[in-house]
């Protein structure tokens, strides 16, 4: 019996030295293989990178081959920030060969206008510009976010100004010239942004610094504004 059980301790000391070996041999041969792909790598990439490359056109001489970088840096990011273009606004009179004239239904609110001009002490030129550039002198305009009238004036900002419904032509009128005059006293009486705020809203004009934004519609706003108030005061 004691034979027997001194057999089998060798046994199972002998499959210990085994299973010992092979975990020996498995880790060598993990660290072999990772070794010969750190060699194999660099040689690897170096003839990558010989094959991207690309021919000129055909204008060059024959057989010049130019190498493509693997990498192509992206291009500089640029701040979202524009300065206004002042020289497109000092120049808004030479702007449109033909000069820009009023609607012939402005005639019909100039009373209406001249009051508004009156109490809020804004040029009744600038009033009318801004009737003819926001509708043309249509009384029934309604524009996609919802702004009515001759000045298309929104229901909430006609609200903020005192003016419980802006449809009726005084109502818009003393409306829009109120909402026009607080922003020209935000604006230290700068008439660029005061109209760049009437367009898109004082918070714009904010963020961008009490500039002019760089908004397309915007700028386009300003200018047209500016080529019918010059056209009255200078005719």
């Amino acid at each position: 019996m004691t034979k027997f059980l001194a057999l089998v301790k060798i046994y199972d000391m002998n499959n210990f030295a085994l299973y010992i070996l092979f975990k020996a041999i498995k880790i060598r041969a993990m660290f072999a293989v990772l070794a010969l792909v750190m060699a194999i790598y660099p040689a690897w990439l170096e003839r990558e990178a010989k094959k991207v490359t690309f021919r000129m056109s055909e204008s060059m001489e024959p057989g010049v081959v130019v190498e493509a970088p693997l990498f192509v840096p992206p291009p500089p990011s640029y701040s979202s920030s524009l300065s206004p273009n002042r020289g497109l606004l000092a120049q808004v009179k030479k702007q449109a060969p033909d000069r820009p004239v009023l609607d012939k239904k402005a005639q019909d609110y100039e009373d209406l206008i001249l009051m508004a001009s009156r109490e809020n002490k804004i040029s009744p030129a600038l009033i009318r510009a801004v009737i003819q550039a926001e509708s043309k002198f249509n009384h029934q305009a309604v524009s996609s976010q919802g702004a009515v009238g001759l000045m298309q004036v929104l229901p909430s900002t006609a609200r903020s100004v005192g003016v419980a419904s802006p449809q009726a032509p005084r109502d818009n009128i003393t409306a829009g010239a109120r909402y026009l005059r607080a922003l020209l006293t935000q604006f230290d009486d700068n008439e660029h942004l005061a109209l760049a705020a009437y367009n898109c809203g004082p918070e714009a004009i904010r963020r961008y610094g009490n500039q002019l934004p760089p908004f397309r519609e915007t700028q386009r706003f300003v200018s047209l504004v500016l080529e019918y108030y010059h056209s009255q005061i200078d005719s």
